[in-house]
Protein backbone atom coordinates (compact mmCIF):
# COMPACT_ATOMS: atom_id res chain seq x y z
CA UNK A 1 0.00 0.00 0.00
CA UNK A 2 2.87 2.49 1.01
CA UNK A 3 4.58 1.43 -2.41
CA UNK A 4 1.55 2.18 -4.73
CA UNK A 5 1.21 5.53 -3.08
CA UNK A 6 5.01 6.12 -3.36
CA UNK A 7 5.06 5.53 -6.43
CA UNK A 8 1.44 7.50 -7.51
CA UNK A 9 3.74 10.76 -5.50
CA UNK A 10 6.36 10.12 -7.62
CA UNK A 11 3.87 10.33 -10.88
CA UNK A 12 2.19 13.28 -9.44
CA UNK A 13 5.66 15.02 -9.38
CA UNK A 14 6.44 14.33 -12.78
CA UNK A 15 3.53 15.22 -13.93
CA UNK A 16 3.30 18.69 -12.10
CA UNK A 17 6.68 19.51 -13.22
CA UNK A 18 5.91 18.79 -17.41
CA UNK A 19 2.62 20.79 -16.73
CA UNK A 20 4.16 23.87 -15.36
CA UNK A 21 7.43 23.38 -17.43
CA UNK A 22 4.46 23.74 -20.46
CA UNK A 23 2.84 26.58 -18.81
CA UNK A 24 6.17 28.24 -17.83
CA UNK A 25 5.67 28.78 -14.25
CA UNK A 26 8.19 29.75 -12.12
CA UNK A 27 10.14 28.42 -9.08
CA UNK A 28 8.30 29.48 -6.33
CA UNK A 29 4.23 28.36 -8.12
CA UNK A 30 6.16 24.70 -9.46
CA UNK A 31 7.83 24.40 -5.36
CA UNK A 32 4.45 24.96 -3.74
CA UNK A 33 2.59 22.61 -6.04
CA UNK A 34 5.43 19.87 -5.50
CA UNK A 35 5.29 20.45 -1.49
CA UNK A 36 1.78 19.57 -1.79
CA UNK A 37 2.49 16.62 -3.35
CA UNK A 38 5.00 15.76 -0.85
CA UNK A 39 2.80 16.55 1.88
CA UNK A 40 0.15 14.53 0.82
CA UNK A 41 2.65 11.18 0.40
CA UNK A 42 4.07 11.97 4.12
CA UNK A 43 0.48 11.82 5.44
CA UNK A 44 -0.89 8.81 3.84
CA UNK A 45 2.76 7.12 2.91
CA UNK A 46 5.33 8.17 5.60
CA UNK A 47 8.39 9.59 6.39
CA UNK A 48 11.03 7.92 4.17
CA UNK A 49 8.71 7.51 1.18
CA UNK A 50 7.28 11.58 1.43
CA UNK A 51 11.82 12.01 1.55
CA UNK A 52 12.08 10.44 -1.51
CA UNK A 53 9.06 12.06 -2.98
CA UNK A 54 10.77 15.75 -1.93
CA UNK A 55 14.37 14.66 -3.42
CA UNK A 56 12.87 13.94 -6.78
CA UNK A 57 10.56 16.96 -6.45
CA UNK A 58 13.65 19.00 -5.32
CA UNK A 59 15.88 17.24 -8.30
CA UNK A 60 12.71 18.65 -10.58
CA UNK A 61 12.64 22.29 -9.77
CA UNK A 62 16.43 22.71 -9.91
CA UNK A 63 16.69 21.73 -13.38
CA UNK A 64 13.57 23.10 -14.70
CA UNK A 65 12.48 25.86 -12.51
CA UNK A 66 16.01 27.27 -11.57
CA UNK A 67 18.50 29.39 -13.44
CA UNK A 68 19.98 28.73 -15.67
CA UNK A 69 17.52 26.37 -16.75
CA UNK A 70 18.40 22.61 -17.79
CA UNK A 71 21.12 22.22 -15.98
CA UNK A 72 22.25 21.07 -12.54
CA UNK A 73 23.83 24.32 -11.80
CA UNK A 74 22.06 27.13 -9.98
CA UNK A 75 22.84 30.93 -10.20
CA UNK A 76 21.24 32.57 -8.20
CA UNK A 77 21.55 31.93 -4.03
CA UNK A 78 18.28 32.82 -3.87
CA UNK A 79 17.54 29.72 -5.69
CA UNK A 80 19.43 27.60 -3.17
CA UNK A 81 17.68 29.26 -0.11
CA UNK A 82 14.05 28.10 -1.80
CA UNK A 83 14.78 24.89 -2.80
CA UNK A 84 16.41 24.10 0.84
CA UNK A 85 13.58 25.43 2.42
CA UNK A 86 11.44 23.55 0.39
CA UNK A 87 13.60 20.17 1.80
CA UNK A 88 13.22 21.34 5.09
CA UNK A 89 9.77 22.06 5.27
CA UNK A 90 8.32 18.67 3.60
CA UNK A 91 10.96 16.59 5.84
CA UNK A 92 9.79 18.38 8.98
CA UNK A 93 6.20 18.06 8.07
CA UNK A 94 6.61 14.39 7.10
CA UNK A 95 8.55 13.88 10.56
CA UNK A 96 5.76 15.04 12.09
CA UNK A 97 2.81 13.60 10.18
CA UNK A 98 4.81 9.76 10.57
CA UNK A 99 4.93 10.86 14.23
CA UNK A 100 1.15 11.43 14.61
CA UNK A 101 0.54 8.38 12.52
CA UNK A 102 2.51 6.32 14.28
CA UNK A 103 0.91 7.92 17.85
CA UNK A 104 -2.80 7.25 16.23
CA UNK A 105 -1.65 3.64 15.72
CA UNK A 106 -0.45 3.53 19.50
CA UNK A 107 -3.90 4.98 20.71
CA UNK A 108 -5.75 2.34 18.51
CA UNK A 109 -3.66 -0.64 19.33
CA UNK A 110 -4.30 0.42 23.13
CA UNK A 111 -8.02 0.77 22.44
CA UNK A 112 -8.02 -2.25 21.67
CA UNK A 113 -6.20 -4.02 24.22
CA UNK A 114 -8.70 -2.20 26.87
CA UNK A 115 -11.42 -3.32 25.14
CA UNK A 116 -10.15 -6.88 25.25
CA UNK A 117 -8.84 -6.48 28.71
CA UNK A 118 -12.74 -5.61 29.59
CA UNK A 119 -14.24 -8.66 27.53
CA UNK A 120 -11.94 -10.67 29.37
CA UNK A 121 -12.50 -8.94 33.02
CA UNK A 122 -16.42 -9.52 31.89
CA UNK A 123 -16.20 -13.20 31.01
CA UNK A 124 -14.40 -13.84 34.36
CA UNK A 125 -17.17 -13.07 36.21
CA UNK A 126 -19.56 -15.52 34.80
CA UNK A 127 -16.92 -18.64 34.98
CA UNK A 128 -18.53 -21.76 35.51
CA UNK A 129 -18.21 -22.70 39.64
CA UNK A 130 -17.81 -26.51 38.85
CA UNK A 131 -14.85 -26.21 36.78
CA UNK A 132 -11.58 -24.91 37.55
CA UNK A 133 -11.01 -21.30 36.96
CA UNK A 134 -7.50 -21.61 35.68
CA UNK A 135 -8.13 -23.69 32.74
CA UNK A 136 -11.46 -21.24 32.05
CA UNK A 137 -9.11 -18.27 32.34
CA UNK A 138 -6.33 -19.08 29.94
CA UNK A 139 -9.33 -20.20 27.21
CA UNK A 140 -11.13 -17.25 27.78
CA UNK A 141 -7.14 -14.79 27.20
CA UNK A 142 -6.19 -17.04 24.35
CA UNK A 143 -9.03 -16.63 22.31
CA UNK A 144 -9.85 -12.73 23.32
CA UNK A 145 -6.36 -11.58 22.29
CA UNK A 146 -6.11 -14.75 19.52
CA UNK A 147 -2.77 -15.81 21.42
CA UNK A 148 -0.57 -18.86 19.81
CA UNK A 149 -0.77 -19.97 23.84
CA UNK A 150 -1.18 -19.29 27.49
CA UNK A 151 -0.10 -21.19 30.44
CA UNK A 152 -1.33 -20.71 34.08
CA UNK A 153 0.29 -22.08 36.80
CA UNK A 154 -1.89 -22.00 40.15
CA UNK A 155 1.13 -22.65 43.12
CA UNK A 156 -1.51 -23.90 45.36
CA UNK A 157 -2.98 -27.05 43.65
CA UNK A 158 0.14 -27.58 41.27
CA UNK A 159 -1.96 -27.48 38.00
CA UNK A 160 -1.47 -26.02 34.91
CA UNK A 161 -4.38 -24.01 32.87
CA UNK A 162 -3.02 -24.71 29.13
CA UNK A 163 -4.92 -22.95 25.53
CA UNK A 164 -3.87 -22.77 22.52
CA UNK A 165 -2.99 -24.44 19.35
CA UNK A 166 1.40 -24.40 19.92
CA UNK A 167 2.76 -27.41 19.80
CA UNK A 168 4.76 -26.62 22.70
CA UNK A 169 3.24 -24.27 25.10
CA UNK A 170 5.25 -22.36 27.81
CA UNK A 171 4.82 -24.41 30.93
CA UNK A 172 8.35 -23.83 31.69
CA UNK A 173 7.67 -20.15 31.42
CA UNK A 174 5.05 -20.14 33.83
CA UNK A 175 6.55 -22.30 36.69
CA UNK A 176 9.78 -20.29 36.06
CA UNK A 177 8.36 -17.02 36.95
CA UNK A 178 6.33 -18.20 39.72
CA UNK A 179 9.40 -20.46 41.61
CA UNK A 180 11.92 -17.46 40.79
CA UNK A 181 9.83 -14.54 41.31
CA UNK A 182 10.41 -12.61 38.33
CA UNK A 183 8.42 -11.14 35.60
CA UNK A 184 10.40 -11.43 32.19
CA UNK A 185 9.95 -10.54 28.33
CA UNK A 186 11.25 -12.19 25.21
CA UNK A 187 10.83 -9.75 22.54
CA UNK A 188 11.92 -12.12 20.03
CA UNK A 189 9.21 -14.85 20.24
CA UNK A 190 6.26 -12.70 21.67
CA UNK A 191 6.81 -14.53 25.48
CA UNK A 192 5.59 -12.73 28.75
CA UNK A 193 5.73 -14.29 31.87
CA UNK A 194 4.57 -12.78 35.15
CA UNK A 195 4.22 -13.95 38.14
CA UNK A 196 0.85 -14.07 39.65
CA UNK A 197 0.50 -12.25 43.38
CA UNK A 198 -1.73 -12.11 46.25
CA UNK A 199 -1.10 -9.16 49.01
CA UNK A 200 2.29 -9.25 47.77
CA UNK A 201 3.50 -13.06 47.84
CA UNK A 202 3.98 -14.79 44.99
CA UNK A 203 0.51 -17.74 44.20
CA UNK A 204 1.27 -18.68 40.06
CA UNK A 205 2.58 -17.71 37.16
CA UNK A 206 1.19 -17.00 33.67
CA UNK A 207 2.75 -17.09 30.32
CA UNK A 208 1.74 -16.02 27.12
CA UNK A 209 2.90 -16.34 23.36
CA UNK A 210 1.58 -14.06 20.63
CA UNK A 211 2.18 -10.57 19.31
CA UNK A 212 -1.34 -9.71 20.50
CA UNK A 213 -0.32 -8.29 24.08
CA UNK A 214 2.23 -5.68 25.03
CA UNK A 215 3.87 -5.54 28.34
CA UNK A 216 1.45 -3.28 30.11
CA UNK A 217 -1.45 -5.72 29.09
CA UNK A 218 0.66 -8.44 29.98
CA UNK A 219 1.39 -7.31 33.50
CA UNK A 220 -2.70 -5.77 33.75
CA UNK A 221 -3.81 -10.09 32.77
CA UNK A 222 -1.51 -11.14 35.22
CA UNK A 223 -3.42 -9.17 38.10
CA UNK A 224 -6.62 -10.02 36.41
CA UNK A 225 -5.72 -13.64 36.57
CA UNK A 226 -4.79 -13.64 40.11
CA UNK A 227 -7.80 -12.21 41.27
CA UNK A 228 -9.69 -14.21 39.27
CA UNK A 229 -7.92 -17.12 40.98
CA UNK A 230 -8.27 -15.44 44.96
CA UNK A 231 -12.08 -14.91 43.85
CA UNK A 232 -12.26 -18.78 42.85
CA UNK A 233 -10.93 -19.86 46.17
CA UNK A 234 -12.83 -17.30 48.36
CA UNK A 235 -16.38 -18.63 46.44
CA UNK A 236 -14.79 -22.26 47.06
CA UNK A 237 -14.16 -21.51 51.13
CA UNK A 238 -17.70 -19.87 50.86
CA UNK A 239 -19.27 -22.79 49.45
CA UNK A 240 -17.32 -25.31 51.95
CA UNK A 241 -18.02 -23.16 54.92
CA UNK A 242 -22.25 -23.36 53.44
CA UNK A 243 -21.63 -26.85 53.60
CA UNK A 244 -20.46 -27.91 56.83
CA UNK A 245 -22.64 -25.30 58.31
CA UNK A 246 -25.19 -27.35 57.13
CA UNK A 247 -23.70 -30.57 58.41
CA UNK A 248 -23.04 -29.31 61.69
CA UNK A 249 -26.77 -28.29 62.07
CA UNK A 250 -27.87 -31.69 60.91
CA UNK A 251 -25.20 -33.36 63.17
CA UNK A 252 -26.65 -30.95 65.97
CA UNK A 253 -29.81 -32.17 65.76
CA UNK A 254 -28.94 -35.88 64.97
CA UNK A 255 -27.17 -35.53 68.45
CA UNK A 256 -29.88 -33.79 70.26
CA UNK A 257 -32.35 -36.65 68.76
CA UNK A 258 -29.93 -39.33 70.13
CA UNK A 259 -29.12 -37.82 73.01
CA UNK A 260 -32.74 -37.92 74.40
CA UNK A 261 -33.42 -40.99 73.00
CA UNK A 262 -30.90 -42.72 75.01
CA UNK A 263 -31.72 -41.30 78.40
CA UNK A 264 -35.36 -42.40 78.69
CA UNK A 265 -34.17 -45.92 78.14
CA UNK A 266 -31.21 -45.32 80.21
CA UNK A 267 -33.38 -43.90 83.21
CA UNK A 268 -35.74 -46.60 82.78
CA UNK A 269 -32.85 -49.26 83.66
CA UNK A 270 -31.42 -47.59 86.47
CA UNK A 271 -34.76 -47.64 87.74
CA UNK A 272 -35.15 -51.20 87.22
CA UNK A 273 -31.91 -51.94 88.49
CA UNK A 274 -32.24 -49.27 91.52
CA UNK A 275 -35.91 -51.03 92.19
CA UNK A 276 -34.24 -54.87 92.30
CA UNK A 277 -31.51 -54.17 94.15
CA UNK A 278 -34.15 -52.25 96.94
CA UNK A 279 -35.94 -55.19 97.12
CA UNK A 280 -33.62 -57.51 98.97
CA UNK A 281 -34.27 -60.40 96.85
CA UNK A 282 -30.95 -60.87 95.20
CA UNK A 283 -28.38 -63.19 96.52
CA UNK A 284 -24.97 -61.82 96.25
CA UNK A 285 -24.04 -62.59 92.73
CA UNK A 286 -27.12 -61.06 91.06
CA UNK A 287 -26.91 -58.19 93.37
CA UNK A 288 -23.08 -57.64 92.22
CA UNK A 289 -24.46 -57.94 88.78
CA UNK A 290 -27.04 -55.21 89.02
CA UNK A 291 -24.87 -52.99 90.86
CA UNK A 292 -23.00 -53.21 87.92
CA UNK A 293 -25.75 -52.71 85.43
CA UNK A 294 -26.55 -49.97 87.56
CA UNK A 295 -23.19 -48.44 87.41
CA UNK A 296 -22.44 -48.67 83.58
CA UNK A 297 -25.51 -47.33 83.00
CA UNK A 298 -24.62 -44.19 85.41
CA UNK A 299 -21.87 -43.86 83.14
CA UNK A 300 -23.57 -44.21 79.96
CA UNK A 301 -26.35 -41.27 81.33
CA UNK A 302 -23.05 -39.20 81.85
CA UNK A 303 -21.49 -39.47 78.70
CA UNK A 304 -25.09 -38.88 77.28
CA UNK A 305 -25.38 -35.62 78.83
CA UNK A 306 -21.44 -34.40 78.23
CA UNK A 307 -22.10 -35.64 74.57
CA UNK A 308 -25.16 -33.22 74.48
CA UNK A 309 -23.56 -30.40 76.48
CA UNK A 310 -20.36 -30.51 73.73
CA UNK A 311 -22.60 -30.70 70.87
CA UNK A 312 -24.43 -27.77 71.83
CA UNK A 313 -21.26 -25.96 72.92
CA UNK A 314 -19.80 -26.11 69.36
CA UNK A 315 -22.78 -25.50 67.27
CA UNK A 316 -23.50 -22.02 69.16
CA UNK A 317 -21.97 -18.74 70.72
CA UNK A 318 -20.58 -20.01 74.62
CA UNK A 319 -22.81 -17.82 77.18
CA UNK A 320 -20.51 -17.37 80.30
CA UNK A 321 -22.03 -17.12 83.11
CA UNK A 322 -19.33 -15.69 85.92
CA UNK A 323 -19.46 -16.20 89.81
CA UNK A 324 -16.83 -16.74 92.30
CA UNK A 325 -15.28 -20.36 92.16
CA UNK A 326 -13.09 -22.15 93.91
CA UNK A 327 -9.89 -23.69 91.61
CA UNK A 328 -9.49 -26.39 94.14
CA UNK A 329 -13.10 -27.50 94.06
CA UNK A 330 -13.58 -27.69 89.66
CA UNK A 331 -10.40 -30.02 89.81
CA UNK A 332 -11.80 -32.05 92.39
CA UNK A 333 -14.73 -32.43 90.36
CA UNK A 334 -12.69 -33.12 87.30
CA UNK A 335 -10.73 -35.95 89.20
CA UNK A 336 -14.01 -37.03 90.86
CA UNK A 337 -15.04 -38.13 86.94
CA UNK A 338 -12.05 -39.07 85.50
CA UNK A 339 -11.78 -41.92 88.80
CA UNK A 340 -14.60 -43.86 87.85
CA UNK A 341 -13.74 -43.20 83.92
CA UNK A 342 -10.26 -44.52 83.54
CA UNK A 343 -9.25 -46.49 86.54
CA UNK A 344 -6.27 -47.72 85.23
CA UNK A 345 -4.99 -44.56 85.47
CA UNK A 346 -2.93 -42.80 88.41
CA UNK A 347 -4.46 -38.82 88.65
CA UNK A 348 -2.60 -36.75 90.74
CA UNK A 349 -2.39 -33.51 91.54
CA UNK A 350 0.33 -30.95 92.49
CA UNK A 351 1.08 -27.31 92.73
CA UNK A 352 -0.09 -24.26 95.20
CA UNK A 353 -1.89 -25.70 98.18
CA UNK A 354 -3.43 -21.69 98.53
CA UNK A 355 -7.39 -21.04 97.93
CA UNK A 356 -7.37 -19.95 94.89
CA UNK A 357 -10.14 -18.31 93.41
CA UNK A 358 -11.61 -16.75 90.08
CA UNK A 359 -14.63 -15.38 89.08
CA UNK A 360 -16.16 -17.74 85.68
CA UNK A 361 -18.08 -19.83 84.71
CA UNK A 362 -17.63 -23.43 86.86
CA UNK A 363 -19.51 -25.78 84.58
CA UNK A 364 -17.53 -24.47 81.54
CA UNK A 365 -14.14 -24.77 83.02
CA UNK A 366 -14.94 -28.27 84.84
CA UNK A 367 -15.85 -28.78 80.61
CA UNK A 368 -12.46 -27.65 79.70
CA UNK A 369 -10.18 -29.08 82.56
CA UNK A 370 -12.20 -32.48 81.98
CA UNK A 371 -11.35 -32.51 77.80
CA UNK A 372 -7.74 -31.53 78.93
CA UNK A 373 -7.81 -34.92 81.43
CA UNK A 374 -9.77 -36.80 79.03
CA UNK A 375 -7.26 -36.33 76.01
CA UNK A 376 -4.36 -37.26 78.30
CA UNK A 377 -5.85 -40.43 79.29
CA UNK A 378 -6.99 -41.45 75.64
CA UNK A 379 -3.42 -40.89 74.22
CA UNK A 380 -1.36 -41.75 76.87
CA UNK A 381 0.57 -45.24 77.85
CA UNK A 382 -1.23 -47.89 79.29
CA UNK A 383 -1.13 -47.48 82.61
CA UNK A 384 1.28 -44.34 82.93
CA UNK A 385 0.59 -41.17 85.51
CA UNK A 386 -1.46 -38.05 84.12
CA UNK A 387 -0.56 -35.28 86.43
CA UNK A 388 -2.76 -32.22 87.19
CA UNK A 389 -0.79 -29.04 88.17
CA UNK A 390 -1.88 -25.50 89.21
CA UNK A 391 0.30 -22.57 89.83
CA UNK A 392 -0.29 -18.67 90.73
CA UNK A 393 1.82 -16.52 88.59
CA UNK A 394 1.75 -12.96 87.78
CA UNK A 395 -1.84 -12.03 86.04
CA UNK A 396 -2.79 -14.94 85.96
CA UNK A 397 -3.48 -18.35 87.10
CA UNK A 398 -1.66 -21.81 85.05
CA UNK A 399 -3.24 -25.46 85.15
CA UNK A 400 -1.38 -27.87 83.13
CA UNK A 401 -2.42 -31.82 82.71
CA UNK A 402 0.73 -33.28 81.76
CA UNK A 403 1.14 -37.04 80.20
CA UNK A 404 3.32 -39.53 78.51
CA UNK A 405 2.27 -40.11 75.13
CA UNK A 406 3.05 -39.92 71.25
CA UNK A 407 4.79 -36.05 70.91
CA UNK A 408 2.87 -33.45 68.73
CA UNK A 409 4.75 -32.19 65.96
CA UNK A 410 6.02 -28.46 65.84
CA UNK A 411 2.97 -27.55 63.50
CA UNK A 412 0.47 -29.62 64.96
CA UNK A 413 0.64 -27.69 67.99
CA UNK A 414 -1.68 -24.70 66.95
CA UNK A 415 -3.47 -26.73 64.46
CA UNK A 416 -4.82 -29.52 67.52
CA UNK A 417 -7.24 -26.47 68.42
CA UNK A 418 -8.74 -25.98 65.40
CA UNK A 419 -12.37 -27.56 64.63
CA UNK A 420 -12.03 -31.17 63.13
CA UNK A 421 -8.35 -31.36 63.04
CA UNK A 422 -6.22 -34.34 64.34
CA UNK A 423 -3.00 -35.55 64.07
CA UNK A 424 -1.96 -38.42 62.52
CA UNK A 425 -0.74 -40.27 65.16
CA UNK A 426 -3.89 -39.05 67.56
CA UNK A 427 -6.03 -40.56 64.92
CA UNK A 428 -4.70 -44.24 64.57
CA UNK A 429 -4.07 -44.34 68.88
CA UNK A 430 -7.85 -43.38 69.77
CA UNK A 431 -11.27 -42.47 67.96
CA UNK A 432 -12.71 -39.19 68.27
CA UNK A 433 -14.27 -36.04 65.89
CA UNK A 434 -11.78 -33.43 66.67
CA UNK A 435 -13.92 -31.36 68.40
CA UNK A 436 -13.00 -31.83 72.32
CA UNK A 437 -10.06 -29.48 71.60
CA UNK A 438 -11.82 -26.46 69.54
CA UNK A 439 -14.55 -26.40 72.63
CA UNK A 440 -11.72 -25.69 75.27
CA UNK A 441 -10.28 -23.18 73.34
CA UNK A 442 -13.60 -20.93 72.73
CA UNK A 443 -14.40 -21.19 76.43
CA UNK A 444 -10.53 -20.06 77.18
CA UNK A 445 -11.58 -17.45 74.99
CA UNK A 446 -14.52 -16.60 76.40
CA UNK A 447 -13.12 -15.80 79.86
CA UNK A 448 -10.07 -13.63 78.25
CA UNK A 449 -7.41 -16.65 79.15
CA UNK A 450 -5.76 -19.24 76.75
CA UNK A 451 -4.90 -22.65 75.55
CA UNK A 452 -1.81 -24.27 74.49
CA UNK A 453 0.81 -27.36 74.72
CA UNK A 454 3.83 -28.65 75.08
CA UNK A 455 5.27 -31.61 73.58
CA UNK A 456 8.60 -33.85 73.20
CA UNK A 457 9.88 -37.29 73.44
CA UNK A 458 11.17 -36.90 77.13
CA UNK A 459 9.09 -34.89 78.51
CA UNK A 460 5.53 -35.87 77.14
CA UNK A 461 2.65 -33.87 76.78
CA UNK A 462 1.04 -30.99 78.58
CA UNK A 463 -2.21 -29.04 77.79
CA UNK A 464 -2.25 -25.81 79.46
CA UNK A 465 -5.13 -23.73 80.41
CA UNK A 466 -4.29 -19.91 81.68
CA UNK A 467 -6.83 -17.79 83.37
CA UNK A 468 -6.57 -13.88 84.24
CA UNK A 469 -6.61 -12.53 87.42
CA UNK A 470 -7.23 -8.69 87.53
CA UNK A 471 -9.92 -6.88 89.61
CA UNK A 472 -13.04 -8.70 90.96
CA UNK A 473 -11.21 -12.01 89.30
CA UNK A 474 -8.66 -12.28 91.87
CA UNK A 475 -10.41 -12.30 95.73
Amino acid sequence: MARNRTLLGIAAVLAVTWVAYSLRLNLAATGFLQLLIALAVALFAGFWQATLVSLIAAGCLNYFFAPPILSWGISDPQDWVALAAFEIAVLVVSRLSARAQQEARMAAAKQRQLEALYEVSRKVLVLDRKAAAGGQLVRIIQETFALEAVVLFDASTSELGLAGPAATPPIAEARAAYLMDRDSENAADYTWTRVLRSEARPMGGLALRGSGVTSLTASALASLAAITLERARSLERETHAEAERQTERLRGAVLDSLAHEFKTPLTTIRTAATGLMEMNKLDETQFQLMSLIDTEAEKLNGLTTRLLRTSRLDGSEIVVRREEVGVAGIIEDVLSEAAWQSPEHQIRLEGTGAPLKVFADRELLTMALSQFVDNAVKYSEPGSAITLRVEELPGEIRIGVHNMGVPIARENRERIFERFFRTPEGSRAAPGTGIGLSITKKIAQAHAGRVWVSSDAVNGNTFFLALPVSGQERL
